[in-house]
């Protein structure tokens, strides 16, 4: 399967150039590689020096590059959407209403954006796709759709289950939906396709937490408060399990407040971008294969000594909320929540303990 590389931080430019300069670099390697960007300006054609299309397009042995539009995916989606409602009901309800119509709304561009990734991953044509983002946190919320998504599914499907108003309707559910749905009305088939897109959304989840499939790079310019943004985003990535395998400071920068804000990563330096003369940056990109087993993990289970360990940098104990309803236990870190996915050994057990130390909040059970 191919690897996905991802890249967070303050500085918009500083982040597409450092993704470029690793595309380059594992072409010259002799990786099929494919940059794929969300950003439709100017931007992009100036990086590669080409008009880039919303179709792959090749720039050089062993490199292509494609340039998302989110209206474009919208239409392309929107068929698929009316193909499945085609397949499940007898009269379907969308096929008078048409892709080139429909105007997006907030958070559409993310989830479409990444189904195009998953389409790309799937096909097996690359051995690396390099993803270049519009902004560190619009990066975060999209990699965190498939868990999110699921949780979701899966909570509010319980909810309904145990509801007194699906034992009243369930007497009418199966011949209703046999009459309006295109199968055979029985409680399995009813659940097929809330089993099939869990399937579909616990697979992507797979992929966003592990760093064979997806790695992260933090890109930091010279200065304080970028690299403190950027070290916020990195324990932000962490609450959606994905891994982050080194930091790149980019342009003129203090190797001193460097490597202590980004310890453990390794850092390494990349020069500013001079005109078309990309080989100084090419040869500063780091390995992926140390990146990758150097990398703290997100998330350390201890079963033996019931203990679960949660890797924040960039938040303090004030930061960090902890709540637990049953089963869940939520981990609130400044604007963004996770419920942890336990092992059996420590499901239905309460938290006993709760401390952050080092950078990493320890909970006993």
């Amino acid at each position: 399967m191919p690897q996905i590389l991802t890249f967070l931080g303050q500085s918009r430019s500083a982040c597409a150039v450092a993704s470029v300069a690793f595309a380059r670099q594992l072409a010259q390697q002799g990786t099929r590689v494919l940059w794929v960007t969300q950003d439709s300006g100017p931007l992009p054609n100036r990086l590669w020096n080409n008009s880039l299309s919303t179709e792959v397009q090749s720039v050089g042995t062993n490199l292509s590059v494609l340039q998302l539009q989110s209206a474009v995916l919208l239409e392309k989606s929107w068929d698929i959407v009316k193909a499945l409602e085609a397949q499940y009901l007898r009269d379907p309800l969308l096929k008078q209403v048409f892709g080139q119509e429909l105007v997006l709304l907030p958070g559409m561009d993310d989830a479409l954006t990444l189904d195009a990734i998953r389409t790309l991953y799937d096909s097996q044509a690359y051995d690396c796709i390099v993803f270049d983002g519009l902004s560190g946190k619009a990066i975060l919320r999209m990699w965190g759709l498939p868990e999110q998504m699921d949780w979701y599914v899966r909570r509010f499907q319980k909810v309904l289950a145990e509801s007194e108003l699906a034992r009243t309707l369930s007497p009418f559910i199966q011949p209703v939906a046999g009459a309006v749905l295109n199968i055979s009305g029985s409680q399995e088939s009813i659940n097929q396709p809330v089993q099939q897109a869990r399937s579909f959304l616990d697979a992507g989840r797979m992929v966003v937490q592990s760093a064979d499939h997806l790695l992260g790079f933090l890109v930091t310019t010279d200065g304080p408060a970028d690299a403190e943004t950027t070290r916020y985003l990195w324990g932000s990535s962490q609450q959606i399990g994905l891994t982050v395998g080194g930091a790149i400071a980019y342009g003129p920068s203090s190797a001193d407040w460097s490597e202590q804000t980004f310890s453990p990563l390794p850092l390494s330096p990349m020069p500013a971008l001079s005109g078309d003369d990309w080989t100084p940056l090419v040869d500063a990109v780091p390995s992926l294969t140390a990146a990758t087993q150097n990398a703290p993990a997100p998330v350390v289970v201890n079963e033996l000594e019931k203990q679960v360990k949660l890797f924040l940098p960039g938040f303090t104990k004030a930061d960090v909320n902890l709540t637990q309803y049953g089963p869940e236990v939520t981990v609130t870190a400044g604007d963004q929540r996770r419920n942890l996915f336990l092992p059996s050994a420590l499901k239905n057990r309460s938290v006993q303990g709760a401390k952050f130390q080092d950078d990493y909040l320890i909970l006993s059970f």
